[in-house]
């Protein structure tokens, strides 16, 4: 056997019996109460900690997670704005406006045409109450979508 093999082995023996001799001596360390009352109040301390963290990083994930689905609404409303902006001259001519009318004048056009297209008006010719029906559901359609492109509310109750 070489010398460097024996080293390795004495170096080896060696590490063998400090890591004995620590176990021992945590061993030892433990069978004293303020030692033992140390070690348990830290980990009682790291364990509070773990939960703290935990319950701060659990609050900042759900807070995270209701602003993306607010900026997510927000982004839908924006987008079915603008849809209603490119429609909007469409629905001007429905209700027999020019564009940039205001709500005022939009809300009388409205109860002009529904007025003049009403369903019940039609109620003793069937073909023409259903026509009636489409037109009416055309001029509520228009009016929904101009008063909701104006005010930026989305229903009545939004």
């Amino acid at each position: 056997m070489s010398i460097l093999d024996r080293l390795r082995e004495a170096g080896g023996r060696a590490a063998s019996a400090a890591a004995s001799a620590g176990r021992t001596a945590a061993d030892t360390a433990m069978q004293q109460p303020s030692v033992k009352r140390r070690l348990d109040e830290a980990r009682r301390r790291i364990e509070d900690f773990r939960e703290t963290a935990e319950k701060r990083f659990e609050e900042i994930e759900r807070d995270l997670w209701a602003w993306i689905n607010k900026m997510q609404e927000e982004a839908q409303r924006a987008q079915r704005q603008v849809v209603r902006a490119r429609s909007a001259d469409d629905y001007y001519a429905v209700l027999g406006l020019g564009p940039g009318a205001d709500l005022k004048t939009i809300k009388k056009a409205y109860h002009r045409k529904m007025r003049e297209n009403h369903p019940d008006k039609f109620a003793h010719d069937p073909v023409e109450e259903r026509r009636a029906h489409a037109r009416a559901q055309e001029i509520n359609e228009a009016y929904q979508q101009l008063t909701a492109l104006l005010t930026g509310r989305e229903s009545r109750t939004a």
